[in-house]
């Protein structure tokens, strides 16, 4: 009698572990679709702000051709237009690694590395950007200070001040961007177990 008690019991307690483990295993699926949406959400996030960004910086372009800024060399003019158009390029060329399709049920492993290597590039331009910064600058100062007129002056002093609250919005933007995708990668990195190197 007591046998059979104790086997009845056994029995119950399985059935509750197993009943157990499906509730579990359901959580952990719910758990791995919301993460996944997240990462997805946070790039597409990345992806817009991007490209808003590279709408402006379109945008900008023909304001060189203003007669306003007739005071600059043609081939300042063009070197501008020209960083401005293959950033936007680059930009385009990089968020092609942000796909945002494969998060639902694809490879997590993949869109690690890939967005190990956004990172890479995205610093790499950052870095590239700093540089040309350093050189178009006092290009800039050089060129409106050596235009005649009073005018001339009120251009720099509004392209400097630009310049400034441009950059500011640029690296936030960097920055945001950035972080997102590290937010990313280590989210794969928990549902994998994996650690990619970034």
């Amino acid at each position: 009698m007591e046998e059979n008690l104790n086997t009845i019991e056994l029995n119950e307690m399985k059935e509750q572990i197993s009943l157990l483990r499906r509730k579990l295993e359901k959580e952990t699926i719910v758990n791995e679709k919301l993460i996944r949406a997240s990462m997805r959400d946070k790039l597409k996030a990345v992806k817009r702000r991007s490209y808003i960004l590279c709408a402006v910086v379109i945008g900008v372009c023909p304001l060189w051709a203003n007669p306003i800024f007739d005071f600059h060399s043609i081939w300042f003019m063009g070197v501008t237009i020209a960083f401005l158009f293959i950033a936007v390029a680059y930009e385009i060329y990089c968020n092609q690694l942000l796909s945002t399709q494969n998060y639902v049920s694809g490879n997590l492993i993949d869109e690690a590395r890939k967005l190990s290597r956004y990172k890479q590039l995205s610093r790499q331009w950052h870095r590239f950007g700093i540089a040309f910064l350093c050189v178009w600058l006092p290009w800039f100062y050089y060129e409106a200070t050596t235009a005649a007129g009073f005018f001339a002056k009120n251009v720099l002093i509004g392209g400097l001040i630009g310049g400034v609250i441009g950059g500011t919005i640029g690296f936030t933007i960097y920055r945001k961007g950035q972080n997102a995708v590290s937010e990313v990668i280590e989210q794969i990195e928990e549902l994998t177990g994996e650690k990619e190197s970034h």
